[in-house]
């Protein structure tokens, strides 16, 4: 009856899974109660058949299905099968399958045909998860009853009512029933569809997930069947392997090379060889180039029209591109995939699941990810060999560049997740099920009766086999002692409202002590003078008013020399072409290949680098400034008399590959320029909490209450101090007008957070500036900035470290290195020497 042809792998996987499940049907005729047929069930009703994206998972589940159902077997099984899908495209593409394969099959429409006594042997209802199983009512119209038909709730029952079994075949398991917590598909898979027949197919199983699906449907003994990749490839179904091929850059160039246009290019020159490949050896087959986005391009703009663009640069013609997401279906996904005309498919992420391509030998990721579920996707869309192709692929006479698929990779660590996948799929190996042997139908005294063996001896079932309680998945987890707290508002909390009632405590001690939030309360501030002989006012430093001098000097200053010259003027830069076949991960090739520049990104990291390098000037007129140098540079002292979009270019090229080139200008004009003024006075007094603890050298005699813990600690070290090295100290706030700045290359002002005055120093005023760092931000730009900055009156600030032991370390910035180092350990008495 079949109009399928099976390969030899195919048929005694089908053979081997139609004896498990005509064994359980026979188990299942003699059965005496429903104990006992749950028990058969649970031990001979479920199998899981395994192999790789291409090897006719489809085509044998279908052949196991019309298989079982078919009335001239002595033992068949008149049962009615329900095909799930996960996602709704796979609904035409498997019926489109079970159509042209096998006519002992009737497929039916879940969506009106759901009455019971128009039902027979070999129905095929196919749906998706999401249309029996959201949460949603509204989304899962099939589980109510209408005018002409029967929820299925209702449904299913009336069908074991007249005499039909009840058969599941999960397509893509993986994504459905073993994914992490799909709480409504497992409920209905257990409490409604109740299937006497459950068919599991999938690539590549996570076990645990299988486990725990068997453990949450009361599966005592799951049946695999099993095949591995070469069965595959021998019998011509799919490639003989994926070549990868991952782009790297130098780390100095990284952000420069526009390594998705690098693989969009050599992946349409591989499509193209395919191409000529094909007309040469007589097979009318226009081939497929797959593009996967992700979700958004560079600067969040369309990742679709982005690789749209670049494909037409390289001469992809436009009529030739599709591409579909599910906020975009511009084109019709499927009939793309198949549609002749269409060279190229984009798609994004999501659609990547799903949907089958045999046209395709060649996909080219813009995305990054590095999980095997990403290389499984990949693996999966260009892994099969067309059917116009598949007598040269047994022959074995397939040109070598036919034989493999090809996938380009702009983020060189999803190269990780291929290889993953790859190692995943090479381990499976052919295996297939046998009937499971811990059953047998025995009679006591006459009567049937269902025993479970164990240890090799038949044994009574000492209860009835019941699954394992519904436990509800997607349960909140018992209240948390915080979760108390949520209806207490915020306003609440500060004592603004409810004040006749504490909120509820929030946890408890060992000791039965409960603990509750503190709301504090401030009453009238207390005011703190300015103590006698203390100083009224500091200098600090600003730039000039008028910026002209300084931003000619930048200009002047930049250091264009002959090298970053030369760089401005690079159309290409030299990038590493990794190479590996994915199953047989020691075939690996490295070569060096000319990327292209990416004239966006260029422009892109320019201008960041200009506007992030200085706040004081206008980046205008730093850009007019540098533009006019570079004008001089190279068409009056080179003379090579280059456009100005050329030597615009050349500016984000050096600005983009050499960004401290600007700031150590920048750095040495504003030394330059930079004024020291006086600041306003201090304030005459400040007004404090009552309660503030008193400082003995602070300038108010209080310490400030913003103090964190290593500013906390190193104020109570100068409080500390008998010395006499510390004369007083004084926290300088940022941006007061009575604040010490010192001018930072960027014109942002840095406010060293201590001001000391110190008793044994020559010259900056026995006053030294001081700040204290966390050492997860050491090594950030701004941090360097600051260890470079140098007061014009009071000298450089020392900037301190707290250790874990509590003691503090000088640090100094290595211009060598490029890094902030810790010197010395930090000794107060050496304040003036430092």
């Amino acid at each position: 009856m079949s109009a399928a042809v099976l390969k030899g792998y195919q048929r005694e996987a089908v053979e081997h899974a139609l004896d498990i499940f005509r064994h359980a049907e026979s188990l299942l005729q003699d059965a005496p109660d429903a104990d006992s047929r749950r028990a058969i069930i649970a031990h001979h009703g479920c199998l899981l058949l395994e192999a790789p994206t291409g090897a006719g998972k489809t085509l044998m589940a279908g052949a196991i299905a019309e298989g079982f159902a078919r009335a001239d077997h002595p033992r068949h099984a008149r049962v009615v099968w329900f095909w799930f899908t996960p996602f709704a495209n796979l609904v035409e593409q498997t019926r489109g399958a079970l159509k042209r394969d096998f006519s002992g099959l009737r497929l039916r429409d879940l969506t009106r045909d759901r009455i019971a006594h128009d039902c027979a042997s070999g129905d095929v209802f196919i749906a998706t998860w999401s249309a029996v199983a959201a949460r949603n009512a509204e989304t899962r119209k099939l589980r109510q009853s209408g005018d002409l038909s029967l929820s299925l709730d209702v449904f299913i029952p009336l069908l074991r009512e007249a005499g039909l079994r009840i058969g599941a075949v999960i397509d893509e398991a993986h994504h459905t029933l073993f994914a992490k917590a799909p709480t409504e598909a497992l409920r209905f898979y257990r409490e409604v569809l109740q299937p006497d027949f459950t068919l599991l197919i999938t690539a590549t199983p996570d076990d645990a997930d299988v486990k725990k699906f068997c453990r949450e449907v009361g599966i005592e003994y799951l049946s695999r069947n099993l095949v591995a990749r070469h069965e595959a490839v021998e019998a011509g179904l799919i490639k003989q392997g994926i070549r990868s091929i991952a782009y790297l850059a130098p780390e100095d160039q990284k952000t420069l090379a526009d390594l998705p246009a690098t693989a969009l290019a050599e992946g349409w020159q591989t499509h193209q060889a395919i191409k000529r490949q094909l007309t040469e050896l007589g097979v009318p087959l226009t081939p497929l180039m797959l593009v996967q986005v992700g979700n958004s391009g560079k600067a969040g703009t369309n990742a679709i029209e982005e690789a749209k663009t670049t494909l037409l640069r390289l001469g992809v013609p436009e009529e030739a591109i599709a591409w579909y997401t599910a906020d975009d279906p511009n084109d019709d996904l499927q009939a793309a995939a198949v549609d002749e005309r269409k060279e190229v498919l984009l798609f994004k992420v999501a659609v990547a699941l799903g949907f089958d391509a045999p046209r395709a030998s060649t996909l080219v990721s813009l995305r990054g990810a590095k999980d095997v579920g990403f290389g499984l996707q990949v693996v999966g869309r260009i892994l099969r060999v067309h059917r116009r192709l598949q007598a040269f692929a047994l022959a074995g006479t397939l040109p070598e560049a036919l034989r493999f698929g090809y996938a380009f990779l702009a983020d060189a660590e999803s190269q990780t997740g291929l290889l993953s996948a790859a190692e995943k799929i090479n381990a499976i190996k052919t295996e297939l099920a046998n009937v499971c042997p811990y059953t047998a139908l025995v009679r006591v005294a006459g009567t049937p009766e269902v025993q479970v063996i164990r240890n090799g001896q038949l044994s009574l079932l000492p209860r009835p086999l019941d699954p394992p309680a519904w436990r509800e998945l997607d349960a909140l987890e018992p209240e948390s002692p915080l979760a108390s707290l949520s209806a207490w508002t915020q306003t609440e909390l500060l004592g603004l409202g409810r004040t006749d009632q504490m909120p509820p405590a929030i946890a408890d001690d060992p000791n039965g002590q409960s603990f509750r939030p503190v709301i504090p309360t401030f009453p009238d501030d207390a005011a703190h003078s300015l103590r006698e002989g203390m100083p009224s006012g500091f200098m600090t430093e600003q730039l000039p008013l008028s910026t002209d001098a300084l931003i000619d000097c930048v200009g002047a200053l930049l250091d264009l020399s002959p090298e970053v010259l030369s760089a401005g003027l690079r159309k290409r830069v030299k990038i590493t072409r990794r190479t590996i076949e994915i199953f047989a991960a020691n075939d690996e090739h490295i070569d060096q290949i000319q990327g292209r520049l990416s004239d966006d990104e260029l422009a892109r990291r320019g201008q960041r680098v200009l506007l992030d390098a200085q706040e004081a000037l206008d980046p205008r007129d730093v850009r007019d400034a540098l533009m006019k140098r570079l004008r001089r540079e190279y068409n009056e002292h080179q003379g090579l008399d280059l456009a100005e979009s050329e030597i615009e270019r050349a500016f984000y090229v050096i600005l983009a590959a050499y960004p401290k080139l600007l700031t150590q200008a920048l750095r040495a004009c504003a030394a330059r320029h930079k004024e020291a003024v006086e600041a306003h006075p201090l304030p005459l007094c400040i007004e404090t909490p009552p309660a503030t603890p008193h400082s003995r050298l602070n300038l108010y005699g209080v310490l400030p209450s913003d103090l964190n813990t290593p500013e906390r600690a190193f104020v109570e070290l100068l409080d500390a101090d008998t010395s006499g090295t510390v004369r007083w100290w004084h926290r300088n706030p940022p941006r007061k007008p009575w604040s010490v700045g010192l001018v930072m290359p960027s014109g942002y002002r840095f406010f060293p957070d201590f001001i000391v005055g110190v008793s044994e120093r020559t010259g900056g005023e026995r006053v030294r500036l001081l700040e204290t760092k966390g050492g997860h931000i050491l090594d950030s730009d701004e941090t360097l900035e600051k260890l470079q900055a140098e007061h014009q009156v009071y000298g450089r600030p020392i900037m301190l470290k707290r250790k874990d032991d509590g003691n503090f370390w000088v640090i100094e910035y290595s211009q060598q290195r490029d890094k902030a180092e810790e010197e010395r350990i930090f000794r107060l008495e050496y304040l003036g020497q430092y």
